[in-house]
C-alpha cells in the first residue's frame, strides 16, 4: 500500500482542467444507528459546464423520507467558495483540517451535521493501488475518510439530535460516462466504522467493457490493510431492487476475517444523472445502516446497482423507496389477497 496523506487544501476546490467533462464532487453517507436514521449527500460540480447535481436523501425505519434531488443546477461564482461547496441554494458544505460542516435549508427540512475525522486524509487511489482507464476516465484524484457525526435535523416538524457514524469522498478530475471502461454496470460499496476500532471500505465495479476490480482499505487501531471481499448478500425486498440488510465477509493478511452483518435502516436513490451529454443511465440506491461485528455495533453505508430495465426505464414497483421528493412515506410492501380471497379463482 502507498500511503500518502493529504492536505487540507485538497478538501477544497481545486483548480478545474481543460476538459469539458472535468468535475468535482463529495459525498457524506452518516447514520444514527441508536435512532434508526441516516441519510446521503452528494453535490457534483462540472465548472466548465457550469452545471451542478444535487443529491440528498434522509430515511427513518419507521417510515419517514425525504428527498431533495436535482441534476442540471446551474452553477453560481458563489457555489464554489475558499473551504468548500454549495449547490442550489439549499446545501453548503465547509471543510476544516479535522472536520467539515454539512448545512441545508427548505420549508421541510432543516439539516447542521459536523463531521469529525476518524484518520489522515488519505489518497484513496495510491492506497488501492488502483491505476487504469477507469481511473482515467471517471476521477483521477479521490479521497475517502470516516468520521463520527453531530448536529440537528428537522424534518417536517420532527426533530432529531444526532449523535452518529459518518462517512465521506471526493473526487476530482474528468468523468466521461460515455466511455465503456467508466460505464457502471454493477457495483457495490460498503464503507462505515465502529469508530476508531474499525474502519471499513470495499467497492467492487464493473464496467460496460468488461473490467472488474474491487477497491478499499481497512484501518484498524490506526493500521492499513487492504480486504478481499470473500463473500457479499443482500436481503432484497419484493421489488427485486430495495435492499433491508445483508452480510458481508472480509479477509486482510494482518488482521484476518471480518464477518460483517448488516441491518438496513432505509434506502436512498442515488443518481449521476447529467455527468455527460451522452450518458449512460443507471439507477443506484444507498442503504444506510447498522452492522454487528465482535458484540460491536457500528454504523455503514451499502450502496448497490443491480440495474433494473438496464436504468432505461422507472422500475414497475417499488417498497422500501422511493423517487418522490420532499416528504413522503416510504412505501412498504402488504400482502395482495388473503387466502379467503382465492376461494372462487
Amino acid at each position: 500500500m502507498d500511503i500518502i496523506e493529504l492536505p487540507v487544501a485538497d478538501e477544497w476546490p481545486h483548480r478545474p482542467g481543460p476538459e469539458a467533462l472535468w468535475q468535482e464532487s463529495i459525498v457524506l453517507t452518516w447514520q444514527d444507528v441508536d435512532q434508526s436514521i441516516g441519510g446521503v449527500i452528494r453535490i457534483g460540480q462540472h465548472p466548465n459546464r457550469g452545471l451542478g447535481i444535487c443529491t440528498f436523501g434522509i430515511v427513518e425505519k419507521s417510515g419517514i423520507g425525504f428527498n431533495h434531488s436535482l441534476a442540471n443546477i446551474p452553477l453560481k461564482a458563489t457555489d464554489r467558495f475558499e473551504t468548500g461547496f454549495a449547490i442550489g441554494d439549499f446545501l453548503r458544505v465547509e471543510f476544516a483540517k479535522n472536520d467539515s460542516r454539512w448545512v441545508a435549508h427548505d420549508k421541510d427540512c432543516d439539516f447542521d451535521l459536523t463531521v469529525t475525522n476518524l484518520h489522515p486524509l488519505y489518497d484513496t487511489w495510491a492506497l488501492v493501488g488502483l491505476n487504469n482507464r477507469f481511473r482515467e476516465k471517471f476521477a483521477a484524484s479521490h479521497t475517502e475518510v470516516a468520521g463520527l457525526v453531530r448536529g440537528t435535523i428537522r424534518l417536517g416538524d420532527k426533530h432529531w439530535t444526532i449523535n452518529g457514524y459518518g462517512y465521506r469522498d471526493h473526487s476530482w478530475g474528468v468523468r466521461d460516462h460515455s466511455d465503456s471502461s467508466a460505464q457502471l454496470v454493477n457495483l457495490f460499496w460498503l464503507v462505515g466504522s465502529f469508530g476508531k476500532d474499525l474502519v471499513v471500505c470495499a467497492c467492487e465495479t464493473v464496467s460496460a467493457s468488461g473490467g472488474r476490480f474491487n477497491t478499499g482499505f481497512v484501518i484498524r487501531d490506526g493500521e492499513l490493510d487492504r480486504p478481499v471481499v470473500k463473500d457479499i448478500s443482500f436481503v432484497v425486498d419484493a421489488d427485486g431492487i430495495s435492499t433491508r440488510g445483508g452480510r458481508c465477509v472480509l479477509e486482510t493478511n494482518k488482521f484476518g476475517v471480518f464477518d460483517l452483518q448488516i441491518d438496513g435502516i432505509g434506502n436512498v436513490v442515488l443518481g449521476m444523472q447529467g455527468e455527460s451529454a451522452d450518458a449512460t443511465s443507471y439507477f443506484e440506491i444507498g442503504m444506510p445502516s447498522s452492522m454487528r461485528w465482535n458484540g460491536k455495533t457500528g454504523g455503514v453505508h451499502l450502496s448497490s446497482m443491480f440495474n433494473a430495465r438496464g436504468a432505461t426505464r422507472p422500475p414497475a414497483r417499488l417498497y422500501g423507496i422511493s423517487l418522490q421528493q420532499g416528504l413522503y412515506t416510504v412505501p412498504r410492501w402488504t400482502p395482495s389477497a388473503s387466502l379467503a380471497d382465492f376461494k372462487d379463482i
